[in-house]
């Protein structure tokens, strides 16, 4: 029972974060512990791909709070790149916050950083904009857009990156014999990745 009573809790808790648009992250587990393994995509499972340098910031504690504007700001692209967005894709959906957040979480902790709620050091993440778009007839190229504004203290920066899979830190080449859904989700993956690492180079002269 008193289990029951604590994931109860635990549900209505995470129901409230995402319906105001921000999600406060809290103890290690219990946001993963609260999503179905395959999150909020179906079929193969969504790669969390770590950073290509490596990264230790040796503990330090951070409260992020991670907003979706996505549909308040409602961009057509990216400021890196000139690609136009369709918002078609299965990552348009509002839930898709939560692969971002759990991107966050996975590759704070593989470079030291404690996610910690009630610290007063706080990074705030905004998702501004993302897309993925197959370029191109015959010979296909994969593009992941993506777009992030961070503010930690008083240093406010917009991150963004246009990666396709023909990019040296693509996790899979032009010439992969994959389905189309397969490489728009690696491609999504990886996009989300170059953001969070420009981030953490940054971080590294705070």
């Amino acid at each position: 029972m008193k289990h029951k009573f604590i994931l109860t809790l635990l549900a209505v808790l995470f129901v409230n974060l995402v319906q105001a648009q921000v999600i406060v992250f809290l103890p290690t587990g219990i946001l993963a512990a609260s999503m179905p393994e395959h999150g909020f995509l179906p079929g193969k499972k969504f790669k969390y791909y770590s950073t290509i340098d490596k990264y230790d910031f040796k503990g330090h504690k951070l409260r992020v709070e991670l907003f979706d504007d996505r549909d308040s700001l409602r961009y057509d692209k990216v400021y890196c790149s000139d690609i136009d967005f369709t918002n078609t894709s299965e990552f348009v959906s509002p839930n898709y916050i939560e692969k971002v957040g759990k991107y966050i979480d996975t590759l704070f902790k593989q470079s030291g950083i404690i996610i910690d709620r009630t610290s007063i050091d706080t990074l705030q993440v905004r998702l501004e904009a993302f897309d993925v778009r197959l370029i191109g007839f015959g010979y296909i190229r994969v593009h992941g857009l993506c777009q992030m504004k961070m503010k930690y203290h008083n240093k406010i920066k917009t991150y963004c990156i246009d990666i396709s899979d023909a990019d040296e830190h693509s996790p899979i080449s032009s010439n992969a014999f994959v389905t189309r859904t397969t490489a728009t989700r690696i491609i999504a993956s990886a996009s989300i990745r170059e953001v969070i690492e420009q981030f953490l180079i940054d971080f590294k002269s705070y």
